[in-house]
């Protein structure tokens, strides 16, 4: 593991970098307990109809954060019908994460289009002239 000097997203206080965070170990942890009430909040039944909206009065952590929670995987909407986020790709709301179900289905087909085209071309050889 190599270690390196960085600057903290959040304050811009020089640290040296140990894991894939980019922040510094104190914007960190304020990071991540953010994190824990955001979860907390969305897992209460009460709160099942919650919006972004609702979500950022009742917390206090802000949209930007609550949206990459959910686009780092850690903060799943799925069980809350009323929370959506825009896909990445092509706007419309969706609680399944950064891509909507529609998405998802057209990238696998390309997927699987592209690898039956590159299984269809021949293989190459090589000879050599000694």
């Amino acid at each position: 593991m190599t270690v390196e000097a960085t600057t903290c997203q959040t304050c811009g206080r020089l640290f040296m970098k140990q894991s894939r965070s980019p922040y510094c170990p104190s914007c960190a942890e304020v990071d991540f307990q953010n994190f824990l009430k955001v979860r907390d909040f969305i897992r209460e039944p009460a709160n099942k109809q919650t919006t972004i909206g609702a979500l950022v009065e009742a917390t206090g952590v802000s949209e930007l954060d609550i949206t990459r929670y959910i686009h780092e995987g850690r903060l799943i909407i799925k069980d809350n019908p009323a929370m959506s986020i825009a896909c990445v790709r092509c706007g419309k709301p969706t609680n399944e994460g950064k891509v909507c179900s529609a998405c998802q289905t057209d990238m696998q087909q390309e997927l699987q289009g592209l690898q039956e085209t590159v299984n269809k071309q021949p293989s190459v050889r090589a000879y050599r002239l000694d």
